[in-house]
């Protein structure tokens, strides 16, 4: 016996799949993509390099007890101090030659837990690398760095209550 339209099953069936198909590939696209963009960024933020050249930095600034004094009584109010121009340091030649030697654009330090919000005046990478970060541990600071090859990094540092 013969079946009579039987192609109104095939082509639900072929609709079906299609669909089921197309979904996979839609969602291997976005997890492709997603990945793709993590290894790219793994190229420019926190790179072993940045993150040895803020340790250097951070060791300097325990070392400087007036500096450590400043940040205790301004970061609250100022959010952000920006050490760039190293003029908050006792020894102003040798923050220039590290910052110069580690290859430093910018740097700053805040809270360790921030409102990206209130950092300013820095480029459209640098913001978006800001926007990144997420405030996490018991340190009370964070370092944030701008290197002149165009990466990022940024350090935990502080007393931690722990």
């Amino acid at each position: 016996m013969k079946k009579l339209n039987s192609s109104g099953f095939m082509l639900a069936e072929t609709l079906i799949v299609t669909t089921f198909v197309a979904g996979i590939l839609i969602f291997l696209f976005i997890q492709f993509t997603n990945l793709g963009k993590a290894y790219d960024d793994s190229y420019i933020y926190n790179t072993t390099e940045g993150l040895y050249a803020l340790e250097d930095i951070k060791e300097y600034i325990n070392t400087d007890l007036d500096l450590l004094l400043y940040i205790e009584e301004n970061i609250e109010t100022m959010k952000y101090i920006d050490l760039t121009d190293c003029s908050l340091f006792t020894n102003e030649n040798y923050c220039v030659n590290l910052f110069n030697l580690e290859n430093i654009d910018r740097i700053f330090i805040t809270t360790n837990t921030f409102d990206n919000k209130n950092i300013t005046g820095y480029n459209e990478d640098f913001n978006i690398f800001i926007g990144k970060i997420i405030g996490e541990g018991s340190e009370k600071y964070r370092l944030v760095a701008s290197f002149k090859n165009s990466m990022f990094a940024t350090l935990r540092l502080g007393d931690s209550d722990e």
